[in-house]
């Protein structure tokens, strides 16, 4: 079965790291990818285009290379490069993160052997910007499990595959959202009667640090909340389970070297797992 990997890349995105990135899903698999969508959201400096142009040499046509004139966001980005998704797998891939080698022979196979799941994801091993490994996060495996964690968040984007045909039916990502697209899409996969999975065992490298946080603004962590609110009782979880998403808003009101303290310190009672 055939695969495409789906990824993004913005100006604010380290050069260093989306060349280590493409990379690792690319020529350093055992499974190699069969197309690469890399989407430029947006105008990109010329150091990336640069990146992008050594890799379009090199890949030839296994990477096609969309470019958006103006920046849609992550959830715009990614419908676009959807659309152009040759394979009924798509494997999705930040500009940051790096892949295990196996990670597209694991998932792959699990699809193919799996014909019930719409989408399986990965724990993984956190890294922060300098190269040093972190916590491993492990995340709930059984379908239920995640269903029941959805409030949460049980998977970790950028380690998730799933197949193009269910996503494109229930619309893709929501491209008005700046932020949480994977979040709210799950939800509606769950609705559609998408069926979810977890491989236990460590497939990417997850980019990871204090700095993290910054990217969550308290009007995005209440944004954040009133999407797991309104998907969580859609899906009929438990009304704890809808209010505990705003854990997050509550948790954005503290100073950021507080967050991250508190992130920390909550890792080994964090429900997605």
């Amino acid at each position: 079965m055939g695969i495409s990997v789906l990824m993004a890349v913005h100006a604010s995105d380290a050069t260093d790291l989306l060349d280590a990135a493409i990379a690792s899903i690319t020529v350093e698999q055992t499974r190699k990818p069969d197309q690469l969508v890399l989407v430029k959201d947006g105008p990109l400096p010329v150091k990336h285009s640069q990146v992008v142009d050594r890799w379009q040499s090199r890949l030839g046509q296994g990477l096609e290379v969309v470019s958006l004139h103006e920046s849609s966001g992550l959830g715009g980005a990614l419908n676009t490069g959807l659309q152009r998704c040759q394979y009924p797998l798509v494997a999705r891939m930040d500009a940051d993160d790096l892949a295990f080698p196996v990670r597209l022979e694991r998932q792959g196979a699990f699809m193919e052997k799996n014909l019930d799941i719409a989408l399986v994801g990965s724990s993984a091993q956190e890294l922060d910007l300098e190269g040093n490994p972190g916590p491993l996060r492990r995340v709930a495996e059984e379908h239920d499990a995640l269903v029941g964690r959805l409030w949460a968040c049980p998977f970790i984007h950028p380690s998730v595959m799933f197949r193009r045909d269910l996503i494109r039916g229930v619309g893709g990502y929501d491209a008005s959202l700046r932020r949480r697209q994977d979040y709210e899409l799950w939800f509606r996969v769950a609705q559609a009667g998408g069926r979810f999975a977890n491989i236990g065992e460590p497939l990417i490298w997850y980019r990871f640090n204090r700095d993290t946080h910054k990217k969550q603004s308290t009007l995005a962590a209440w944004r954040q909340g009133v999407i797991g609110f309104r998907g969580s009782r859609k899906v009929g979880l438990p009304v704890w389970k809808q209010v505990a998403c705003f854990a997050p808003f509550f948790r954005s009101l503290l100073p950021l070297w507080a967050q991250h303290g508190v992130y920390r310190l909550s890792s080994p009672f964090d429900p997605r797992r």
